[in-house]
Order: structure tokens, then C-alpha cells, then sequence
């Protein structure tokens, strides 16, 4: 640092070289909150840094105390216009992006540039906040280093170092203090709730609903986020078995499709496990709605869960964190094999009014067996030319369905889905519509990835003594969509099909499966590790029991004792090798260092003195007392007055610096 830049309180200021690396660190941290923060506070924050660096290189001003009071009000007001003030994570973490950026701007000492640095870990850590995956953590740790070094460099009061000697003055602090911080990771009892579980936004997310219309699993198969992950135990259901069973819907005005009221399943509709079961565990990503997709038919709810009444599973709030949820299921499960009458009624009920055509389709195959009268709806849509798309033309608002099946003949699954279960109403069997996902990707490692792209609707069919038999009509007119999935089912040629979702792209594909691979091990191992796991682990090594975890606690104390022996005892066996005047001058630069001076480089005291003179006229005269005896001291001929003299003037210019001369 130069000691002769001071601000107006005395205290020194950083250099520039110190500044230019804050602002490409400061940088470096906040570029990740681009991708998730308005447009506005990112502009807003780029420009503190950029203004910065431009008045660094003397290109621009310093902004006055009125532009920074104007900038702070103009941000706090957008924040309040775009998030309704600061509670929350985002409006939280742009504001914090604000006071960060104007900080830096009006950086003048080294008191400013510490608080800098320290918001600058404070938005580091809101990261998490957001996303928690592999290339996150690595990211964080990289610009936490680096803050840390800046840090040390503050706090020795030099230049900065170069990049690769802070790192490696810090290889020994972190070389203890990561694998201390990987034993605390493992051994530490866990919390229930994730860390990272304040409010969420009221963004809109990509996923099932509980409405459902024309356009509706169009819109969500054009996504390649992914829903869930799926890891079976034991045996696979075939690939078209996999239907993932989500919200049902039993209403429709003739628009829209709605839920019934979240009533629990009544012990009297029963579910008769068929002759497999299958184990597995979802990987389930976050979510607002609460939908939890089981592999159809799903026979218990995991804890914190429950079942609805037409067997749908449901959490009682949105998931705001990734979780893993163990699961049974029986696809051939018989489901309600007796159905009371409110609900026959329900499945029975047609919007009056809509759809003539339709009925009137219906009506004539009520002399038929049930299973008869499924047939003929599915041979209807088999054998009279009907089309599946991505892109299905619009249908208007009055008899809708009677456009579709009569005239336009081209739609994706909610449209068969819906026509499909109109026909069987109207054929006198009670019917519904089932959304949720069908298939996914099984990847290398073993485990299935369901994407909202996989997002499907059908139909169950009621029919006595049987129950809720689930029939697709998709099936019907586009058989490789069940058994390959959609991108065997729309021609990718005609550009239906978004890239993110083709395979004909097979490097990428497989880059992208590597990818998802890293993730979802970061996942599991990770951000999965919960109490359960800890537990098993501690069983494995024979530390389970209330005794045992009370030893595992006085080993961790112990083992933070012995890091903190093991830095410190080198310091204490080390022998002092400097003389006294040494130390004594050692002392006397430390006293300077408070004041704001340090030597220039290749300057001597008596140069120092003579700069002094100039810049601390005050100062200089006790300055120079003690830097004469000093060097009587070290250089003349040895006498016992020359050390005291020299302790009796650094004492004294200790005490003036201590009064503020």
C-alpha cells in the first residue's frame, strides 16, 4: 500500500492493485446470479463494478454521496416493484447484490474494502440459495479461496500477491481445514430440514397442474427439465409399464379438466397388490404443486405424503429442496373394485350441452360388453386416420371435442386422453383422466430419468368386479410413443420435436447422460446424505447406540483439539531466532503499520525519516528519536545505554500514537 493515500479519517487506503483484484473477485462472484436474478440488478451490478474499475484506471470520478444515496434509493424501489420488498430469497439476495456493488464504489479505506470482502462471502454462500449442484460448489470454492487471500492481504497490510502465492500460503490452512470439514460432513448429526429452505418465489415452474386442458401436456412435453430420477431395487418394469401416476381429474365443463377436493383415501377403497411389486426410490426435484409421481399403482404414501382418494400422492406443501423418497408400487394392483356411488356419479357426468357429436358416438355402443365398448373407442382412433402431434390445431371453444373427433383428427395425449374418456361417459361407463409421465430414459448407471418432456395423460375405465382399469388410447395411434418414447413418436424431420429432446444428436446426448451421471451421484451422496444414511454408516462401523454417538462426540472434540495443537505447535517450538533490536524494529513497523506508514520498497530509516518529515511533520520528530538510538544500537560500538535509549523512545512514540499525535 502506499501510506502516503489517505482518506480523511487517517486511515490508509487500499491500493490499487488490491482494488482491481476486488473487483475481479467481486466479479467473479456475482456472475453465477445472473442466471437467476431480474435483468435490472444484474445491470446494476455490473455497472458498480465497471464503474469502479474505469475510476481504478483514472477514467472515470468517484461517484459523489448523492449519486450513491440516488442509486440505493432507485435499486431499493425496483426491488420493492419486482419482489415487494427484501423478505425472500430474491428480493433478499438483490438487495444484497446492491449493497455490494455500491460498497465497492465507495471503497475509500481499509475498513471499507474489509466490509466488502465480507458481503462478498455473504453472497457467496446465497448461492446454495439457488442451486446446490456439482459445478455451484466447485465455483464457490474457487472465489472463496480467492476472497480469502484478498483477506490476508488486507490484513498483513502489502501489496497483493500473486495468484499463485496466495494459494500457496493458504494450501496449509486448507489442507487441515478440509478434512476436518469433511469428518464434521459425515459424523455431525443431521438436520431434518435443509439448511437452505427460506420462501420461494412466486415464480412459475415447469411441471404437472391441476388443471388440464387442451395444450397443457403439449406445452410441458416441449421441456427437457428434469422431474425425477428412478432407481429400482431388484426388477425393472418394462419400459411401456412405466406410467407415472400423477393428478386426476374427474370434472370437465367442457374446456378444462379439474381435480376432485384433496380428501384422503377411505380405508374402504381398497388396494389389492397384484402379483408384482416393485421397490424403488424417486430422486424428485423441486416443485410448487406437491405432486408426487409414483410408478402406477402405488400402494403405501412415504412419510410426510399422502394418498388421495383416486390414489394420487400429494405433499401437504410445495418442495422447495430435491428429496429422496422410497416407494412401492404394483402395476396390476386392483384398485376399488367396489366404487361408491357418489364418485360411479361423478365418472359418469357429462357437461351439458357440448359435444352432440361426441354423444351421440357414444350412445350407440351402450348395448355393448364394457370391454367391447373400449374397443370400439380405440379402434375409432386407430382405424380413421387420426394423427398425433406436437402441434395440433386449435379447437374452439364450443364442442371442442366434437372438432377433434370429427373433423381436425390430429392432437397429442391429453386430446385422445379426454375424448376417449368423454366416449366411455356417454357409453355408460364411469371414466376419468390420469396425468403424470410415461417412460423416461434409462441411463448407464442404472437409474431412470423422467423429464417433464415425458409428461402423458390416459384414461381408467371403471368396470364392476374389476376396478379402475387403466386403458392409454395413445397406444392406439402411436404405439412407439409408449414403448420408445416421444422421440420415436413425432418426426424430428418436421421440427415438431425441440433439440434438447432429440437423439439424434449423439455426442451431445451421451455428454449430457455423463453429465446427469456427476449430478445425481453429487445428489445421493451429497445433498442426499441424510440422517438415515449417517445412521448406517455408524451401524456399519459399529458405532450405532446413545453411548456410542456420545463417544463419537468426544472424538470430534478431540479431533478439533488435535488441528488446533497441530497449528499451533509448530509456532510454540519454534525457536525465535531474531536478536532484540530485531524484534524491536519489528515492533516499531507493526506501531506504523497502525498509523497508516509502511516503508516504500528499498527504503531505509533514515530515508524514512526524511519522507516522514514531509508527510507526518508531527510524527517525524519521535520517529526520528528512536530510529537514532536504534541505529546507535545495531551499528555502534556496544554500550548498555544504547538498547535502553532506544525501548525508552519506541515507548514513547507508542504512547503519542496512542493520544492520537
Amino acid at each position: 500500500m502506499n501510506p502516503g493515500r489517505m482518506n480523511p479519517a487517517g486511515e490508509s487506503a487500499p491500493s490499487p492493485a488490491f482494488q482491481h483484484r476486488l473487483v475481479m473477485v467481486l466479479a467473479l462472484v456475482l456472475a453465477p446470479h445472473v442466471l437467476h436474478m431480474p435483468p435490472w440488478i444484474s445491470l446494476l451490478a455490473g455497472l458498480g463494478l465497471l464503474w469502479k474499475a474505469l475510476h481504478l484506471r483514472g477514467l472515470l470520478p468517484p461517484p459523489s454521496r448523492l449519486t450513491l444515496v440516488l442509486l440505493l434509493g432507485g435499486g431499493i424501489a425496483a426491488n420493492w416493484l419486482t419482489h415487494g420488498g427484501i423478505v425472500g430469497r430474491e428480493g433478499g439476495v438483490s438487495f444484497l447484490m446492491l449493497l455490494t456493488a455500491l460498497k465497492l464504489l465507495e471503497t475509500r479505506n481499509r475498513r471499507d474494502a474489509g466490509i466488502t470482502l465480507l458481503l462478498g462471502l455473504f453472497l457467496l454462500l446465497t448461492l446454495f440459495l439457488f442451486d446446490q449442484g456439482p459445478l455451484t460448489a466447485l465455483w464457490a470454492l474457487a472465489a472463496f479461496v480467492l476472497l480469502l487471500g484478498l483477506m490476508t492481504d488486507l490484513a498483513s497490510q502489502r501489496e497483493p500477491r500473486s495468484w499463485r502465492e496466495q494459494l500457496r500460503r493458504l494450501a496449509p490452512t486448507l489442507g487441515w481445514t478440509l478434512p476436518v470439514a469433511l469428518l464434521l460432513f459425515v459424523l455431525v448429526p443431521r438436520p431434518s430440514a435443509p439448511l437452505f429452505g427460506l420462501p420461494q418465489s412466486g415464480q412459475a415452474t415447469t411441471g404437472l397442474s391441476d388443471e388440464l386442458a387442451p395444450g397443457s401436456i403439449t406445452d410441458l412435453s416441449r421441456s427437457d427439465e428434469v422431474a425425477f430420477r428412478a432407481t429400482f431395487s431388484g426388477a425393472e418394469p418394462a419400459r411401456d409399464e412405466l406410467y407415472w401416476r400423477g393428478p386426476v381429474f374427474w370434472h370437465f365443463d367442457g374446456r378444462r379438466w379439474t381435480r376432485q377436493p384433496d380428501l384422503p383415501r377411505p380405508d374402504t377403497l381398497a388396494v389389492q397388490p397384484g402379483s408384482r411389486t416393485f421397490a424403488y426410490t424417486l430422486m424428485l426435484e423441486p416443485q410448487q404443486a406437491g405432486i408426487l409421481p409414483a410408478l402406477d399403482r402405488p400402494l403405501d404414501a412415504p412419510p410426510g405424503a399422502r394418498m388421495l382418494i383416486d390414489q394420487d400422492l400429494r405433499f401437504p406443501h410445495p418442495q422447495t429442496g430435491r428429496q429422496l423418497i422410497p416407494l412401492h408400487s404394483s402395476p396390476d394392483a386392483r384398485l376399488d373394485p367396489v366404487l361408491p356411488e357418489g364418485l360411479r356419479r361423478q365418472a359418469l357426468r357429462l357437461p351439458a350441452g357440448e359435444n352432440p357429436l361426441l354423444l351421440d358416438q357414444g350412445q350407440r355402443w351402450q348395448a355393448l360388453p364394457p370391454r367391447e365398448r373400449i374397443d370400439a373407442a380405440l379402434r375409432l382412433f386407430r382405424e380413421q386416420g387420426y394423427r398425433y402431434t406436437l402441434g395440433p390445431p386449435a379447437l374452439p371453444d364450443q364442442d371442442g371435442m366434437d372438432a377433434f373427433l370429427f373433423d381436425t383428427r390430429a392432437g397429442f395425449c391429453e386430446h385422445y386422453a379426454t375424448s376417449f374418456v368423454l366416449l366411455m361417459r356417454a357409453a355408460g361407463l364411469p371414466a376419468r383422466v390420469v396425468t403424470g409421465y410415461q417412460g423416461g430414459e434409462r441411463h448407464p448407471d442404472g437409474y431412470w430419468i423422467v423429464r417433464q418432456g415425458d409428461a402423458h395423460a390416459w384414461a381408467e375405465v371403471w368396470m364392476e368386479g374389476e376396478g379402475w382399469a387403466r386403458v392409454d388410447p395413445t397406444r392406439a395411434i402411436a404405439p412407439e410413443r409408449i414403448e420408445q418414447g416421444l422421440a420415436a413418436a413425432v418426426p424430428q424431420s418436421a421440427g415438431e420435436l425441440p433439440a434438447a429432446l432429440r437423439r439424434d444428436f449423439g455426442f451431445l446426448h451421451r455428454t449430457r447422460l455423463q453429465w446427469d451421471g456427476l449430478q445425481t451421484r453429487w445428489n445421493r451422496w451429497v445433498l442426499g446424505y441424510s440422517l438415515d444414511d449417517q445412521r448406517r454408516l455408524l451401524e456399519a462401523l459399529g458405532w450405532a447406540g446413545s453411548v456410542r454417538w456420545g463417544l463419537w462426540g468426544l472424538l470430534m472434540i478431540g479431533l478439533i483439539a488435535l488441528y488446533a495443537l497441530g497449528r499451533l505447535l509448530p509456532r510454540l517450538l519454534k525457536r525465535d531466532s531474531r536478536t532484540r533490536h530485531d524484534k524491536a524494529w519489528a515492533r516499531f513497523e507493526r506501531l506504523m503499520g497502525r498509523a497508516g506508514i509502511e516503508r516504500l520498497p528499498g527504503e531505509g530509516p533514515r530515508a524514512l525519516i526524511q519522507r516522514m518529515e514531509r508527510e507526518r511533520p508531527h510524527l517525524a520528530p519521535a520517529m526520528r528519536s528512536f530510529i537514532e538510538s536504534y541505529l546507535d544500537w545495531r551499528y555502534a560500538a556496544p554500550e548498555p545505554t544504547h538498547e535502553a535509549r532506544a525501548r525508552m523512545n519506541l515507548d514513547a512514540l507508542r504512547t503519542m500514537l496512542r493520544k492520537g499525535a
